[in-house]
């Protein structure tokens, strides 16, 4: 899991409209296939605030969203959940969710659809007993968000990694985030081992695998079957649109879509 409030800060991604480029030769992509693919999109891009960031896709000019997708897949715009998307797509695919979204009037995307809800809202509750049974592999402090990341990991995903197997169904991963005692000079106290001396648990940042937890979740999100939350310092679960967890942790599928995964192999193998 990212360390650094990654799940508390999330900014969504804006297909803002860029004055003064030429519009591009249409898309001609077929509408039917793109909706097949457009749940994934769906999970940020319908029901959108008006005073979000997050902007509407339904009746966008299909050259338009076309040319965007392509150019998060290129990496000419910087995002890294719409590159976590983009990355993923075919020339195809991009016609398509393009063709599908543009064919779409206007303010025809104020209800989410059924079908989406498994993707926004997590399966997790906070972990029974926490940190008894878990074993802490890594703690950091991060000067930019001002704050202490402690990782930790279940018994049965630290046997796993000891034995470099896959993370079994029940693993948890989480970090806790701690805000640091801070001296007369307004800064951090620094601890002999160099660490930030701790003032407070700020939130807690959890991920999960359960079978069956996936299954509804559309495949350029899917992280197998790993769901995501945020609980309070009182444990109680923040409001959180998962999808931007999966979108952020899909690159990791390598390793086990685990952010600090060579730091757990490292407490895993240490000797």
């Amino acid at each position: 899991m990212r360390s650094s409030g990654l799940f508390s800060n999330f900014i969504y991604v804006a297909f803002a409209v860029v004055v003064g480029l030429p519009i591009a030769a249409r898309a001609s992509g077929d509408a039917a296939t793109g909706k097949a693919k457009a749940l994934a999109c769906a999970a940020c891009h319908i029901a959108v605030a008006p005073s979000g960031d997050t902007p509407h896709l339904v009746g966008q000019r299909e050259s338009y969203l076309a040319k965007q997708l392509k150019e998060f897949k290129s990496g000419d715009r910087k995002n890294a959940f719409m590159s976590a998307i983009a990355t993923q797509l075919s020339d195809a695919d991009i016609a398509n969710l393009a063709a599908y979204w543009s064919s779409l009037p206007a303010g025809s995307d104020t209800v989410v659809p059924d079908e989406v809800a498994p993707i926004k809202k997590t399966h997790l509750g906070f972990p029974k007993g926490f940190p008894n049974g878990f074993v802490l592999y890594v703690a950091s402090n991060d000067a930019d968000d001002n704050t202490i990341n402690k990782s930790y990991i279940n018994t049965i995903g630290f046997e796993a990694a000891k034995a470099n197997k896959p993370f079994p169904d029940g693993t948890v991963v989480m970090v806790v985030h701690e805000s640091p005692k801070l001296g007369p000079d307004k800064k951090p106290i620094v601890a002999k081992d160099r660490s930030w001396v701790s003032d407070k648990i700020t939130s807690y940042a959890v991920m999960e695998t359960r079978s069956g937890w996936g299954k509804d979740i559309p495949e350029l999100l899917r992280n197998e079957d790993w769901n995501y939350a945020i609980f309070t310092p009182d444990k109680k679960l923040r409001d959180l649109n998962q999808a931007t967890c999966l979108a952020c942790h899909k690159p990791q599928a390598a390793v086990g879509f685990v952010f600090t995964f060579k730091e757990l192999q490292l407490k895993a193998h240490a000797k």
